[in-house]
């Protein structure tokens, strides 16, 4: 039996970011999905858009009103999850990775029927606007103090997460403390599986130090506020961060080999 897969779109005022995301999911060789598109009342177009779509497209719903901010419309999007298997966060400009990411995401989950997975992640692609494209793999074993080890967008999360919601405390880093909390309510490590698949895609264009500086800011709180670690060593983490972001504005590529220095076993440490 195939999984039934459930996405969440938010978006505002980014209707060019919201088609792409839209044509990924309709180019899909795999039908199984439904998605629930949440705009916070765009004047770009945005909600006639998805009048008509959502009148020809029946696996397609919305809601265009006013909300407090992207982990308030991700909330919402979390309240309109019907029945599924796994569902995952897709925001406008996300996309997924190749027209059949869905057909092998069922293929390698049907491994798992007997004992479904909590959660699934898997790699992401980097798309820069010189049309370089970087495979940004997921990590195999991870520490939840050093940050996120996989981009939301390639993660899938059991229905049974259907309850959690994101802290609007962060405005910014409420995707890590979504993260955390998840990993924390596993029984066992076995809950979690990364899968050796590329399953989305990244627009890089629109990346901002600044706003990464106060996500670095926010890490540094939410470290502590979930028992990581001490303030003194989510200091040395965010100075880690900042190293890093600092490291990968200067050399991409020697990033990334600094980042891949992880162990080959599906361990969380």
């Amino acid at each position: 039996m195939s999984n039934k897969l459930f996405f969440i779109t938010i978006c505002y005022n980014n209707l060019v970011g919201l088609q792409r995301t839209i044509d990924s999911l309709l180019a899909q060789t795999y039908q199984n999905w439904e998605c629930i598109v949440i705009d916070g009342a765009s004047k770009d177009g945005t909600p006639a858009y998805l009048q008509q779509l959502s009148a020809v497209q029946p696996n397609i719903r919305y809601i265009s009103e006013p909300d407090k901010g992207i982990y308030d419309a991700m909330n919402k999007g979390i309240s309109q999850i019907r029945s599924c298997d796994y569902f995952c966060f897709l925001n406008s400009g996300d996309s997924l990775y190749a027209a059949d990411t869905l057909t092998q995401l069922d293929q390698q989950l049907q491994v798992f029927m007997a004992q479904p997975p909590a959660i699934v992640y898997g790699d992401m692609c980097e798309e820069f606007a010189d049309g370089v494209e970087v495979i940004k793999a997921a990590k195999h074993t991870f520490s939840l103090k050093k940050g996120m080890f996989c981009s939301h967008q390639s993660m899938f999360f059991h229905y049974r997460y259907a309850a959690l919601r994101y802290d609007l405390e962060y405005k910014i880093s409420s995707d890590y403390d979504y993260i955390v909390r998840a990993v924390n309510l596993l029984k066992h490590p076995d809950e979690m599986q990364r899968l050796d698949l590329i399953l989305s895609r990244f627009d890089m264009t629109g990346v901002s130090n600044s706003r990464r500086l106060s996500g670095i800011k926010e890490d540094f709180t939410l470290r502590i506020k979930n028992g990581l670690c001490s303030p003194a060593s989510s200091a040395l983490y965010a100075a880690r961060s900042v190293g890093l972001m600092n490291l990968k504005r200067f050399s991409y590529p020697l990033y990334l080999l600094m980042r891949s220095k992880t162990a080959s076993n599906n361990q969380i440490i």
